[in-house]
């Protein structure tokens, strides 16, 4: 029963990571860019990124750490291809978060500072490593 639970716990905590890292790479990416400056106004919504990225998602990303690794360890599922393959997704997103949080408060100062011209594509790296991870988790190949 406790397995069932922490299962539980792990599946809301990649849902509100998932939704924060989306956030993230969307607003970082520069998807909503008008003239190379951010459609922003007086800053709000960075700073609102920040505070939600700061407050919400790293918790949630160290919450999807801890009860994955545990799943693993109670479920014996380590040396499984399967599971190794989705660990090292998991590596590329928690990475891939650190470089987008780091990307958006370096442009906090000045918003038409210029990124890392991959950074556009982040939002699509992020859906398809969730999904090659739901696929992973769902098919167990």
């Amino acid at each position: 029963m406790i397995y069932l639970w922490l299962e539980a716990l792990h599946v809301g905590a990649v849902l509100i990571f998932t939704g924060g890292l989306v956030l993230l790479a969307v607003v970082t990416s520069g998807w909503i860019l008008r003239d190379e400056t951010l459609i922003l106004g007086d800053k709000q919504i960075v700073y609102g990124v920040l505070r939600w990225d700061r407050r919400v998602t790293v918790p949630a990303l160290g919450m999807v750490w801890a009860s994955g690794l545990a799943l693993a360890v109670w479920g014996g599922g380590f040396g499984q291809g399967w599971l190794m393959a989705k660990i090292g997704l998991v590596i590329i997103l928690s990475a891939l978060h650190g470089i987008l949080s780091a990307t958006l408060r370096k442009q906090m100062p000045n918003t038409s500072t210029r990124q890392l011209s991959w950074l556009r594509y982040s939002p699509g790296v992020v859906i398809f490593c969730f999904l090659a991870i739901a696929l992973l988790v769902m098919i167990k190949p």
